[in-house]
């Protein structure tokens, strides 16, 4: 009798070690993959739900619970709501239930998966699980609930183990397209020179992400590379620093002037994931003042962009994760060409002797405000080869032209009906306000002795020509 308690204490201690193993290996693992994540569609896969021993042939149903209201995140506090986990039987043993069975949600209220129809013998439980991703925001982690696989209606059998652990694994990523191109900021207008808020340029980017992450940018060189098919001066030294990235419409967004150095784009709380399919706008502006010192010479200013978008490191995975692009920004610089006089008429009158023995002068201050983005003339001619009023004339040359008193860099000339330069090959500029002196000199008053009294008047035609 001893020898035979012996014996049976040893296979109670064997059976009870055994029984402990198969607990704490009960888990299910769903694992979504990013491309599910990225496209919104459906992700099935198949699990074990455990061992089904059946007693005396009975026929049994299928059920399922979670014991927990949520799959939960225990570190970050995230959940996944329990419905995103659908649940359906596929086989029991060798006997495939497809078609058989209904797929549940899950939920913490026992949903019948099986309803009794055939007659089911011992075996393994085969299931899956189908992981709805289209409106929901994944994040990265590892999600938990405890379910409970049991059996219902009148049977003598058991579902071994009775709950496990079920866990969902979403994965950290981001993903950008390795290229996102050029963004171009066109100056194709005056009016940007002009404008208190400049001009910029947008390039939206797409982004796939199931983390928090930080944007920036970072240019390749220090300065713009130029290049033109019109005539130039000297070569335009543009730095990158005159151009300024940002987001739009993120509330975390800060600007940054660029350089070659790696400039973030939002302060270190980033962009939290709202949706796993984002699209961020990144801004590229050049205030007035910017314009005016760096892009004035027509042609295309180029540099290479890099952009990286680096997880927040407090964030699920552990460790580093960086996804990089690169692009290209450019400003376009249109020829543009503008003149515009203040003033329409200018009367010089001859009113007294001291006009015709002195001359007369009129100073005429801002008379012309011009801008041309290339090299320019200005030149100035007469419409007509005389002054002229009723039937009477005065020669053109009378009239002197040229910088008002105190200017320098322009030349003086006499009218005629042949355009004449003013100002030769100056550099491109806007806005460049010109003070002109329209004058008589005394030596030609004796062009206006023995003509009738009158207005006599011509049309004179600034131009702005390539020298």
């Amino acid at each position: 009798m001893r020898r035979k308690k012996l014996h049976i204490k040893r296979a109670t201690l064997l059976i009870g070690l055994c029984l402990c193993i198969e607990l704490v290996n009960a888990q299910i693992t769903i694992n979504l993959p990013q491309a599910n994540i990225q496209s919104g569609t459906d992700y099935d896969q198949r699990f074990s739900a455990g061992r089904f021993v059946s007693v005396l042939g009975l026929i049994p149903g299928f059920r399922v619970n979670a014991n927990t209201p949520t799959f939960s995140n225990v570190t970050t506090g995230g959940i996944i709501p329990l419905y995103r986990a659908n649940i359906s039987l596929i086989s029991v043993g060798s006997v495939s239930v497809l078609g058989a069975g209904q797929e549940q949600p899950l939920s913490t209220s026992p949903s019948t998966l099986y309803n009794a129809v055939a007659t089911l013998l011992s075996g393994d439980i085969t299931a899956n699980a189908r992981i709805p991703v289209s409106g929901f925001p994944w994040i990265a982690g590892v999600y938990s609930s405890n379910v409970t696989f049991s059996l219902s209606g009148v049977n003598l059998g058991t579902i071994t183990p009775g709950s496990q652990n079920f866990n969902i694994t979403v994965p950290g990523f981001i993903s950008v397209q390795p290229s996102v191109g050029t963004t171009s900021i066109l100056l194709n207008d005056l009016s940007y020179y002009r404008s208190a808020a400049g001009i910029s340029a947008n390039k939206v980017i797409a982004i796939g992400a199931t983390v928090a992450y930080i944007p920036s940018v970072q240019a390749g060189s220090s300065q713009f590379s130029f290049a033109t098919s019109l005539p130039y001066n000297t070569l335009p030294v543009a730095p990158v620093s005159a151009v300024s990235a940002g987001l739009a419409s993120v509330p975390s967004a800060t600007s940054a002037a660029l350089s070659v150095n790696n400039q973030a784009l939002t302060s270190a709380v980033g962009i939290q994931v709202s949706t796993n399919a984002q699209s961020l706008t990144n801004t590229y502006t050049i205030a007035p003042a910017a314009l005016k010192s760096n892009f004035l010479q027509a042609g295309t200013y180029s540099v290479p962009l890099n952009y990286s978008w680096s997880k927040l490191a407090s964030v699920y995975p552990a460790g580093s994760l960086q996804t990089q692009a690169t692009g290209t920004l450019e400003v376009v610089v249109s020829d543009l060409t503008e003149i515009v006089a203040s003033q329409q008429v200018i009367n010089l009158d001859f009113n007294s002797v001291s006009d015709y023995t002195s001359g007369v002068i009129i100073d005429v201050p801002s008379h012309l405000r011009l801008s041309k983005t290339t090299p320019y003339n200005l030149t100035v001619r007469a419409s007509s080869s005389t002054f002229t009023s009723s039937g009477n004339s005065i020669p053109l040359s009378v009239l002197r032209i040229g910088p008002a008193g105190g200017k320098t860099g322009m030349n003086t000339v006499t009218l005629s009906a042949a355009a004449q330069p003013i100002i030769v090959n100056a550099n491109p500029e806007i806005d460049r306000n010109i003070s002109l002196r329209y004058s008589i000199p005394a030596s030609q008053t004796e062009h206006l002795m023995g003509v009738p009294s009158g207005s006599y008047s011509a049309d004179i035609i600034f131009g702005v020509v390539a020298p």
